[in-house]
């Protein structure tokens, strides 16, 4: 096996490292999962999905989250009680990741996830939606499926 090199400019911090400083909160996933994959969620749509979750500390996420500008807050100009969160164009970058846990779960931890236990494939539990869960992975990944599926079953 040919040893991975280092990139061509060298990093002041790790990129992963960095990225978990947002990324890595409590909640954090969990929250941009909910907004990146159902429309127009709602503070109290999170709430119900993610039991444990407290409103106190959602609504930290949120902010911090906006903040940082991977979710907008939009607000119903007719109704101004009617609040919910959109993905924003930098958000839509954590989309590849979410997918990776998704695949990951899918794959090793069936058990938990599924009534039947049976592992199963991120192409199986997505087939219409690949492109938009993937982002710019997307190509990489329809090019280098034959490649991969080699990798890892040689």
């Amino acid at each position: 096996m040919e040893p991975h090199k280092l990139p061509a400019v060298m990093w002041k911090t790790c990129p992963i490292h960095s990225s978990l400083g947002v990324l890595g909160r409590a909640w954090t996933l969990l929250v941009l999962r909910d907004v990146s994959f159902f429309r127009k969620v709602r503070f109290s749509d999170i709430l119900h999905n993610n039991p444990g979750l407290s409103a106190r500390l959602l609504s930290i996420r949120l902010k911090q989250l906006q903040k940082e500008g991977l979710i907008d807050r939009a607000v119903n100009p007719e109704d101004h009680r009617e609040v919910w969160y959109n993905i924003t164009q930098k958000g839509l970058d954590v989309v590849p990741i979410l997918a990776a846990f998704i695949q990951f779960g899918a794959r090793h931890r069936a058990k938990e996830v599924f009534p039947d236990k049976v592992p199963r494939d991120f192409r199986t539990l997505f087939p219409r939606d690949q492109e938009y869960m993937l982002g710019d992975f997307y190509n990489y990944a329809r090019a280098d499926g034959r490649a991969g599926a080699k990798a890892r079953s040689g």
